[in-house]
């Protein structure tokens, strides 16, 4: 396209000179003319002689006619020729306009042609001055050689530097691939090393190696949730068949038989709330369809799990104190924020220690409701804090008061709550008890 283009630009470029030489040599005749009224109208020749040639007029046609046809002068090198006068030229010239047409008949080369009116005394006539175009021609075909041979080597040379460029972007990118290929579940811990530069290449190895992180985490937590699970699990059932057996040793009474029914049930019964545990959060970490969020009354929420949680607060003796509004609507999935009340109640409830108190408070900030429950627990340490939310997590004081449980519990209720578009946290020291804390999105 940019071949094309100057190709363009110089054909106009040296018919334009052609055009400026033929109409410097018609004002050189006109001027010559009309300084010369003494003598009748000719053609004012370069004879041989002393004088230097003159370039202008060599190889140029020149004629003078009248606006009736007549030619009244012409060159000698013109002879018995003349140059054409059409009736649409003359109607042109009588207007006074120059006109430039190019003749490809007169003669063997095409020629280009200026006819000029002039006023000569009371009368019109029109000077004419061909050239030939033959000399112009060649010059233009040789620049489109010129230019064709320009684009080639231009040509040449981007797609010699686009291949090589491509090569040198490419080449880092193969390393990658070679690399990410041989990165397998057994070596998620390796990287794809990074280039050392700022620039796309080193974001892409950033994000890859950003990836890879989170996949190792992933599989990591993968593992070991395997394997706290199996273990978990494990131990229910070895006691189970450890009593099992021995109450099938030898006859018993049925006291025993009945005692040792009990026991099993009792770790059936574990084994169901944990298989139940398990099958949730396999359900939250598969992120299927999401309970449909709702305007939902909190404060009847809130009094419904301190409804199911009186009879073992009563039985412990631990009071609960509800400073909660009347009413106030939130956004969320009922049956999430139940199960996630309900959990921290019993939690709360578990852990205080007989005669004390639980109390449940909400709060208003900015656009999200901050539900509070807070015990007077033995606390939590600081160092397990961060571990609490973890899934088969045991605290030291759960572990040492032998409070029911498998450390799933407040796994979930991080899962149920961040799915309801909130947070959970935790506050708490050492023998000072424990306040959790959930946002919910407020009604607005």
């Amino acid at each position: 396209m940019t071949s094309l283009g100057a190709d363009w630009a110089f054909s106009h470029l040296v018919v334009g000179q052609v055009d400026q030489a033929l109409l410097d040599l018609a004002l050189t005749e006109a001027n010559a003319t009309m300084a010369d009224l003494s003598h009748p109208l000719h053609i004012h020749e370069m004879f041989p002689g002393t004088a230097p040639p003159s370039f202008p007029r060599l190889d140029k046609f020149i004629q003078i006619v009248d606006l009736d046809s007549r030619v009244i002068a012409r060159s000698l090198n013109l002879g018995t020729a003349r140059l054409p006068t059409s009736a649409s030229l003359l109607a042109k010239l009588r207007t006074g306009e120059r006109v430039f047409e190019t003749l490809a008949d007169f003669g063997d080369e095409r020629v280009r042609l200026l006819s000029m009116p002039v006023q000569i005394g009371d009368h019109a006539y029109a000077i004419q001055v061909g050239a030939s175009l033959d000399d112009a021609a060649a010059t233009l075909r040789l620049a489109r050689l010129l230019f064709l041979a320009m684009s080639a080597g231009i040509l040449g040379a981007v797609v010699l530097t686009g291949a090589m460029l491509a090569r040198a972007v490419l080449r880092p990118i193969d390393q990658i691939v070679r690399r990410a290929r041989m990165i397998g579940e057994s070596a998620l811990a390796e990287r794809v090393p990074h280039p050392g530069t700022r620039d796309e290449m080193a974001r892409l190895v950033e994000t890859l190696n950003d990836m890879l992180a989170r996949i190792e985490q992933s599989f990591e937590a993968q593992r070991r949730f395997t394997a706290d699970a199996s273990h978990e699990l494990r131990s229910p059932l070895s006691r189970l068949r450890a009593e099992l057996e021995v109450t099938l040793r030898r006859p018993r009474e049925r006291a025993r038989y009945e005692e040792a029914l009990r026991s099993c049930l009792s770790e059936v019964e574990r084994l169901s709330r944990m298989t139940d545990e398990l099958l949730m959060l396999a359900r939250l970490d598969a992120g299927g369809p999401p309970e449909a969020l709702r305007p939902v009354d909190l404060t009847a929420i809130l009094h419904e799990a301190g409804k199911r949680l009186a009879p073992e607060a009563l039985r412990r003796n631990v009071a609960l104190v509800m400073d909660i509004p009347s009413k106030l609507a939130v956004n969320v999935s009922p049956a999430a924020l139940s199960h996630v009340v309900a959990n921290l109640l019993d939690n709360a409830v578990k852990f205080s220690p007989l005669g004390s108190e639980v109390r449940v408070g909400v709060a208003i900030e900015g656009s999200a409701v901050v539900v509070a429950v807070t015990d007077t627990g033995p606390g939590i340490p600081e160092d397990e804090i961060p571990q609490l939310f973890e899934r088969f997590f045991r605290g030291s004081a759960a572990r040492h008061m032998e409070a029911p449980g498998v450390g799933l519990g407040l796994a979930i209720c991080r899962a149920l709550v961040e799915g309801q578009g909130g947070k959970i946290s935790v506050n708490s020291a050492r023998g000072r008890g424990a306040t959790f804390r959930i946002w919910l999105p407020l009604v607005s």
